[in-house]
Parts: structure tokens; sequence; C-alpha cells
């Protein structure tokens, strides 16, 4: 994409402009440099315009193109804003100047608007990029025309060239069809994408070895820390149950010890639970001897102990190895 200038009076002589004309309405329209450029779309380039920028500048004599590639100062002199064509084709903009821009021209410093934009390949212009004030209508602007820009404008038209071809579009693709296009292009890859194997992410290539050393530890420890904790609550929560059923008169005081080994788990502790909330109370008030038989020796079940060894799947003789002590 190419720049060019053409250049327009003001026309003001009672009062500054607040809107002011860019484009004449012809199809060709001639500068006073003798070159010319196409303007079918007067439409589209007002549309193109102002979504490029909130505002375009106005800037003195170019400075934009001439005095900031080259450091210089390049200070606004006002700012255009919603640009239209009419019924003719003129393209028009609303401008706001600022203190600078409103001395300048009460002052009758400048007389002429000189309009920036970017054309084609085929001479058509595509976007009005900004506007400078200027005193000099037939000037052929050497930063427009120098062979280094010249250089880059064919650069970028080709690179323009590629890009278009690649989204598929035609080379009158506006900017906002190729941003369009763009996107669909994105979220079609993103959707079918497949998702990442996680296991084979290397890691080391987001932060140093040390740093993801340091936070293995803290996870490991971290998970050591929750586990200990889950294994305290658990064993209080199982002495409450057991508590629970031998207030209760569920189970035998003597027995505590053999039913916390069985709630040592999470799910022999809801199991005993289930066990305990169903059976009624069948510990008499009578006290129950306390001294478990020696190990290895045969242990009689009373009625409480013979009801729960069935309600947990043990046979007599394994519940008696458990409430025995046996190995």
């Amino acid at each position: 994409m190419e720049t060019g200038s053409l250049f327009l009076s003001l026309n003001f002589e009672e009062e500054i402009p607040k809107r002011i004309m860019l484009v004449p309405a012809d199809k060709i329209v001639k500068g006073r440099d003798n070159r010319e450029w196409k303007n079918p779309n007067p439409k589209q380039v007002a549309l193109n315009s102002n979504s490029r920028l909130q505002a375009l500048p106005v800037d003195e004599n170019h400075s934009t193109d001439l005095s900031a590639p080259k450091g210089g100062a390049a200070p606004a002199f006002g700012w255009m804003k919603n640009l239209c064509a009419d019924e003719s084709g003129a393209i028009w903009a609303d401008v706001e100047w600022n203190e600078r821009g409103l001395n300048a021209l009460t002052k009758k410093e400048y007389k002429f608007i000189s309009p920036v934009f970017a054309f084609d390949e085929k001479g058509e212009i595509k976007c009005i990029l900004r506007a400078a004030l200027t005193n000099s209508p037939n000037l052929i602007l050497p930063a427009l025309n120098s062979e280094q820009l010249e250089n880059k404008s064919k650069m970028e038209v080709s690179m323009n060239k590629e890009l278009l071809v690649a989204l598929g579009l035609p080379e009158t693709a506006t900017e906002a069809e190729v941003l369009a296009a763009a996107k669909a292009l994105n979220a079609a890859k993103t959707t079918a994408a497949p998702q990442t194997d996680k296991s084979t992410v290397d890691l080391t290539a987001y932060a140093p070895r040390a740093d993801l050393s340091a936070m293995e530890t803290r996870a490991l420890n971290a998970e050591k820390q929750i586990a200990d904790l889950n294994a305290a609550q658990l064993k209080k929560d199982a002495e409450a149950a057991v508590d629970e059923a031998i207030t209760n008169r569920k189970i035998a005081p003597a027995s505590k010890a053999e039913y916390l080994a069985l709630c040592a788990t999470k799910e022999g502790l809801e199991s005993f639970k289930k066990i305990a909330a169903a059976n009624p109370a069948i510990i008499s008030t009578e006290q129950t001897p306390a001294t478990p038989p020696a190990s290895g020796d045969s242990v009689a079940l009373n009625a409480e102990q013979s009801q729960l060894a069935t309600a947990m799947g043990y046979t007599p003789e394994e519940f008696g190895k458990i409430i025995g002590g046996s190995k």
C-alpha cells in the first residue's frame, strides 16, 4: 500500500472551518503535481478511515511524514473525525482544531489542506491517514516519493498480496475484511486443535530448573500436610463415632480399640456408622469384662459382637480373632 497527498484550499475568509473536504468528488483525482489517483468507492474509503483511528491528526507541512521519521517534532494542529462521503462522492471530515491550530488559522498562516492517503498498486484510494496545513499546493513531497519509501511501499504491497492470497481474499479486500478473515482462521484452528498432552510439556522452557524444583518441594510438603490433617481428622471422627456407639450401648467399652482399628479408613468409618445407626442397643447395663483374652485364645462373641460380625461380613471365628488381638 502506497501513500499520496492532494492539496485543497480551506477556503475560509470569515470563520475557521469546522468541516473540511479531504477528497473531491471526481472518480479520477488529479493533484497539482500532475499525479492522479482513482476513487471508485469514496464511502468505503471513509469507513476504512474511521475504523483506523478514533481521530486522525492534522499536522503542519506533513511533519508526521517528513520530520518525525528523523526524530523531529510533529505536533497536531487539529483532529479529524466522522469522515463521510456526500452524494457527489466528495469525502469530508469534521475537524476539531486545538489551540495551536486555531492560532495558525486565525492569523491566516496557512490556507490549504493536504490529505495523506493510502492507495493500492492500481492507484485506488483505500484509506485517509492524516492531513496537513500547508501553503505549497504544488509541492512534490520528497518523503512521499523517495526511493526508500517507494521500495518500502512496494514491499508492503507484496506482503499484502501474499496475505490476501493466504486468507483467500481478493486484492480489493478492505482492512476490516482481512481482520475478520484472520480472526475466523484463528478461531477455527483453536477449535480444531487437539488437547495438549500435559505430560509432554517441557516446563523448563517457562521457568528455571531450580525454581521448578522448589515448586515441586513445596507441592509435596503441602500434600503431606494435607494428608496428615486428613488422618488426624479421620482419627478424631472415628473416636467420636465409637464413643457415641459405646454411650448408646451398641458396643462394649472393652472393644473400643478393635472398633477404632476397623474405622482406620474412611470406608471403614462409614460402614461402622451405618451399622451403629441401624443396630439397637444390645449391651446391658451390667459391665462387660474389660480384660481381653490372651493372644491366640478363642473368643466367645456376645450378642452385640455376633450381630456386628454378621453386619460387617465376618464369620464369628474371624471377628473373634480381630477383637481378640490375634495377628
